[in-house]
């Protein structure tokens, strides 16, 4: 019988502290996967009834224990707020007493805190406990803490591999979403089948892990667009006495619009090749003459339609107008 949130298991921590709990798979390979340093990477097909430790229970960390208990992993937990842990630990989890015990119950760590800063913040409470181990890091942060917090794991002799989740809470554990990875090629490969349990799309940037990011912000930026779009929308149908539900009614309608965007994205862009438009840049910039008017005569702020008007003016004066608005990334480059 699986344990009430009154009965919170606390792992037994027998064995010598730092050592990985043995697979339930055997591995052939197991003797001929050590690192320069001695630690093995665990096998592509110990996933499944493997060991493997959460830090953090938001609601992000709790979606990854839930997946991974639910495709057959052993899972410990940990979380500062301990009962956040106790729907997880009732549905098999083991929780841990200390970040510390939950990186010693496994030879995998999963981390999903708030950023790389509170990430280092946790376990650098225990860096004795990350010598030989493998962290999966799914926090957020820039560049450089995502470079510090890689070059400190190593030198506490863990092996490190930084991930960007894709996705909702509710999307872990289907075949649609992705978690990018950088860092150790090797960490991938042992543990893609996990990752790719956890999120379909899964896949490996490289080692670079400022590199991921880059490409976080450059993946944040069109999905906010869409948010901050809607919200601007919002404000003009409210003050023109559009109802609301007019207004989220042909959302989804004009939103189809956007794979074509993207088709415009994806063949010029790459290819560098801006002529023949759909729709001219100049066209383009009309547009968002009426729309700015339209904004002024209501009264509504247009901080955002501003701005974007500006960039696509900035485009036709350079001669781009009959280009697409792609082109735009000749000007934005300098």
């Amino acid at each position: 019988m699986p344990p009430s949130g009154g009965e919170l298991r606390r792992v037994a921590f027998a064995h010598r502290a730092g050592a990985p709990l043995p697979s339930s798979q055997p591995c052939a390979a197991r003797d001929r996967r050590a690192t320069p340093h001695g630690r093995r990477v665990p096998c592509a097909g110990e996933f499944g009834m493997s060991a493997v430790s959460v830090i953090g229970l938001g609601a992000m960390g709790a979606a990854l224990a839930r997946v991974l208990m639910q495709n057959g992993s052993r899972v410990t937990v940990w979380n500062r707020t301990e009962r956040k842990a106790a729907p997880l630990v009732a549905a098999g989890a083991t929780l841990a007493p200390t970040a510390a015990a939950a990186l010693a119950a496994s030879p995998t760590t999963l981390v999903c805190v708030h950023t790389h800063a509170d990430t280092r913040a946790i376990l650098q409470a225990a860096p004795a406990a990350l010598a030989g181990k493998t962290v999966i890091e799914l926090s957020t942060g820039g560049v450089r803490e995502a470079e510090a917090l890689a070059r400190w794991l190593e030198a506490q002799g863990a092996q490190c591999l930084i991930g960007m989740i894709g996705t909702f809470p509710t999307g872990i554990g289907k075949a649609d979403t992705a978690i990018v990875t950088a860092g150790s090629k090797a960490v991938w490969r042992a543990h893609a089948p996990m990752l790719r349990a956890l999120a379909g799309r899964s896949s490996y940037l490289g080692a670079d892990v400022g590199a991921l990011a880059a490409l976080f912000a450059a993946l944040f930026l069109p999905r906010q667009g869409f948010m901050f779009g809607m919200i601007y929308g919002a404000l003009i149908c409210e003050r023109a006495c559009v109802p609301i539900d007019t207004y989220v009614e042909q959302l989804p309608v004009t939103l189809k619009l956007v794979d074509a965007y993207f088709d415009v994205f994806k063949k010029s862009v790459p290819a560098g090749d801006f002529a023949n438009p759909p729709v001219s840049m100049a066209t383009l910039l009309a547009c968002y003459d009426d729309v700015l008017e339209t904004f002024a005569h209501g009264g509504v702020n247009s901080e955002m339609p501003e701005l974007l008007h500006r960039l696509m003016r900035k485009g036709v004066e350079a001669g781009l107008g009959g280009e697409q608005v792609t082109a735009l990334t000749k000007v934005l480059r300098g």
